[in-house]
């Protein structure tokens, strides 16, 4: 019963981490503009449009190559971002 019980309370705590977090691998346009600050629809759609060019985000780095995504709009967001190695 303890580890049940512990089990769900691990549970949890891991869904509320990742509240207001996206993955950019599966998040549409709007998703992505919601959970991100700086992001707009224009650089959310981008951001699909990368993926379906090169295939999934591993890093939130990547997205350094989108025009408009700065190191500073990457460091505001970085806890957000859910990515291929960061799940």
């Amino acid at each position: 019963m303890k580890s049940l019980l512990l089990g769900l309370m691990l549970s949890a705590v891991s869904m509320v981490g990742l509240a207001g977090s996206v993955d950019l691998n599966t998040a549409t346009a709007a998703e992505i503009a919601k959970h991100l600050h700086g992001i707009g629809l224009a650089k959310a759609q981008k951001i699909i449009e990368y993926r379906q060019r090169f295939g999934p985000i591993d890093t939130p780095e990547e997205l350094l190559v989108i025009k408009g995504i700065g190191e500073k709009t990457l460091e505001k967001n970085r806890s957000r971002m859910i990515t291929r190695l960061i799940q």
